[in-house]
């Protein structure tokens, strides 16, 4: 029987065989290189990923890069548009605080040696005489006449109020007053 087999007509395998052995050929011994050290899988990997990457995102490229450049031209031209617009306030900025003041005043009269009088006055939220006093050393403090004249003055005298933040505040103030004028320091 062996010489009867070794008689018979060799016959070759289908191309078709033969490619399909050499790729399983291949394949495994890619498998067995990558599985040899650390570096050869991950170079294995970063291979593998590049090629997904250059097949599915490539035909994706031209149309992703015209909408992003289209975009940056569509913002820099609404930007401006868009912008937010500080209105126009006719508001003066005003300061922490400020002091008393005269608004209006009578004439006090003074007659006599006595050429000035200064009183420190107190004065409520709605710009009116709450307090006085007389500071010492003021001769004219004796005159009866004199302090009765400067009450009556005082109490019919409008005072601007304090302001605290913007708001009307007490506060107080030095008021000179003159033959000719009334000074106030705050």
């Amino acid at each position: 029987m062996r010489n009867t087999l070794a008689g018979l007509p060799r016959r070759s395998p289908p191309p078709e065989l033969v490619s399909r052995l050499q790729v399983l050929a291949s394949r495994e011994a890619l498998r067995r290189r990558r599985k040899m050290s650390f570096e050869a899988f991950f170079a294995h990997v970063l291979d593998e990923s590049r090629l997904f990457f250059q097949n599915v995102l490539r035909p994706y490229a031209v149309p992703a890069a015209g909408g992003l450049a289209s975009t940056v031209v569509l913002f820099a031209l609404l930007s401006p548009a868009l912008t937010i617009r500080r209105g126009e306030l006719a508001d003066v900025p005003i300061g922490l605080s400020t002091e008393v003041s005269v608004e209006s005043s009578l004439s006090l009269g003074i007659t006599g040696e006595y050429m000035d009088i200064v009183v420190e006055v107190w004065v409520d939220e709605q710009g009116k005489m709450t307090s006085y006093s007389i500071p010492r050393g003021q001769a004219w403090s004796k005159d009866l006449a004199i302090v009765r004249g400067l009450e009556n003055t005082l109490l019919l005298t409008k005072f601007t109020p304090a302001t605290l933040f913007g708001q009307k505040a007490a506060g107080r103030a030095r008021v000179t007053i003159r033959r000719s004028h009334v000074d106030v320091i705050g």
